[in-house]
């Protein structure tokens, strides 16, 4: 357990968050026809796909989130491997939701996917339960970017809102992926109110 008097651990990260698209509406369909097996299946998958991966980039699958995951990216990454990453990520979870979830569904939503927040940054590292802990605005901002991709956009799915540090820092181009920049309002961020972002569209 961190203490007060600990020295303050500070690491550089970029911070990927990603969601899974209608995840309530599917849950409510499932919860319907009392079978939660397909969900909790798919996300058994998505959680070994994360830790069979997790060496290539040297990433920390950190934090489960109910219907995503945080993650936790070296700061030296390479921007395009990262994409490329999400991008066989994507790939991977459209093939077992069409497998596992979608046949024990009546009325499969119109959106499906997964949708992604980056940003970059300091994080304050601590122990808490026994267990490492992060806090820290990036992923704040990750968080609400991921978010706010619905924002208008009705076909969110696989596509990321990169903050426009993360972008540049990535050394990514628009010219790499299909990329526009973009505002979104993200709630209880100071300077929030219209938070310039870049919008890449994933190849999957």
């Amino acid at each position: 357990m961190t203490q007060p008097d600990d020295e303050l651990q500070i690491e550089e990260k970029v911070v990927v968050v990603f969601d899974i698209c209608s995840s309530s509406n599917i849950l409510e369909e499932l919860i319907v026809r009392q079978n939660l097996r397909p969900m909790r299946d798919l996300l058994i998958e998505v959680k070994q796909f994360l830790k069979k991966k997790a060496p290539l980039l040297a990433f920390d699958p950190y934090k489960f989130t109910g219907d995503g995951w945080i993650i936790l990216v070296p700061r030296g990454v390479s921007g395009s491997d990262l994409v490329h990453f999400l991008e066989e990520l994507s790939r991977f979870f459209s093939k077992k939701l069409k497998h596992i979830v979608i046949p024990h569904l009546e009325h499969a939503p119109s959106i499906l996917g997964l949708t992604f927040g980056v940003d970059v940054g300091p994080l304050v590292r601590m122990r808490m339960m026994g267990k490492p802990e992060y806090v820290g605005r990036p992923i704040n901002i990750a968080t609400r970017l991921q978010s706010a991709i619905k924002d208008k956009d009705d076909n969110p799915a696989y596509k990321v809102l990169f903050s426009k540090p993360a972008f540049n820092q990535l050394r990514l181009t628009t010219d790499f992926r299909k990329t526009r920049p973009a505002t979104r309002t993200l709630r209880n961020i100071r300077n929030g109110r219209r938070y310039a972002c870049m919008k890449v569209w994933l190849k999957i």
